[in-house]
């Protein structure tokens, strides 16, 4: 076989695939369409070698395999190459949208290629896959839970999670919830804290740095806007206990909240206006009812709260 169309939620699982496909071969060339044009790759693709050597071409984030677009000459031109491709390359296209098969170019991979699609297992998938993962160590279910939830269930951060474990702990060890905790925690959560941060303190760069990180690992987004939510209430609650002249040990008890999180909350606070949060609660919810009744593409949706939020 040699044309393939890889599509994957999981960057883990998609390397994994390539790996089985190049089976370790020195000759592996990476191209990412986002920094190339068809030319090139096909160019690339039909380099012919002296020594006529077996090639390996991934290209990389190629969206208009899905929902993205590609013109008629260059479509044209990869029906060309697909009907008499160079017989020592083989060319592997990878994306993370779900592929269209009434594209022709989808069609004639399907035709004369290989397409796999491999999906992240979810929700007791997730869970079945992740306690025989960790089967090698004495661990209980509850361990596993907080696992997926501290990596806000996403398949690719609990593989790292997993690998590093083996560096502190051998097959047959006890691992304690208290021990996971510590190991989880103050890593994959980080990111995360880090982007609800960057919102509140509308950091630009840093919001869509994050946001297209976990875009790329397919974080779900709904996630990220629970979390923001959360973080939202906390400054709204603040302001209208501010409001109605609480101090800061009666506020840290509604609030339920330590010392150390109530002066993050009350420096949060301080950059807005009651109005404007309770704007964002609201414009938040709609879009979540929005997004689960599908009248809104989840991540487009967030994307554009987020974009507006910048502006004001």
């Amino acid at each position: 076989m040699k044309l393939y169309l890889l599509m994957s939620d999981s960057k883990t699982l998609m390397d994994k695939k390539i790996n089985e496909i190049i089976k370790k071969s020195p000759n592996v060339i990476s191209y990412s369409y986002k920094d190339s044009t068809i030319t090139d790759i096909l160019e690339e693709a039909s380099y012919v070698s002296f020594f006529e050597e077996e090639k390996f071409l991934i290209v990389k984030n190629t969206d208009f395999f899905s929902k993205g677009k590609l013109s008629e000459k260059d479509t044209e031109k990869l029906l060309q190459y697909f009907e008499n491709p160079y017989p020592h390359t083989t060319l592997i296209f990878t994306t993370y949208e779900d592929i269209d098969k009434r594209k022709s170019i989808t069609k004639k991979i399907e035709e004369i290629g290989d397409i796999t699609v491999i999906k992240a297992p979810k929700n007791y998938d997730l869970f079945l896959a992740i306690k025989k993962q960790m089967s090698i160590y004495k661990v209980d279910d509850h361990v596993i839970r907080y696992m997926i939830e501290a990596c806000l269930g996403s398949y690719d951060f609990l593989q790292n999670e997993i690998d590093k474990l083996s560096l502190k702990f051998k097959a047959g060890d006890t691992i304690s919830l208290n021990e996971i905790k510590k190991i989880i925690v103050p890593n994959v959560n980080d990111n995360v804290f880090k982007f609800v941060d960057a919102v509140i303190s509308k950091d630009a760069y840093q919001i869509f740095h994050l946001l297209e990180d976990f875009l790329t690992i397919k974080t779900d987004v709904l996630q990220l806007m629970n979390l923001l939510v959360r973080e939202y209430r906390f400054i709204y609650y603040y302001k209208i206990l501010e409001r109605k002249c609480f101090s800061s040990i009666d506020i840290a008890k509604e609030l339920k909240v330590q010392d150390w999180q109530l002066d993050k909350i009350r420096k949060e606070a301080s950059k807005y206006h009651e109005d404007d949060i309770k704007d964002y609660l609201i414009t938040l919810s709609k879009l979540d009812v929005n997004i689960k009744s599908g009248k809104y593409e989840k991540n487009t949706a967030f994307q554009s709260f987020l974009v507006n939020l910048l502006e004001y």
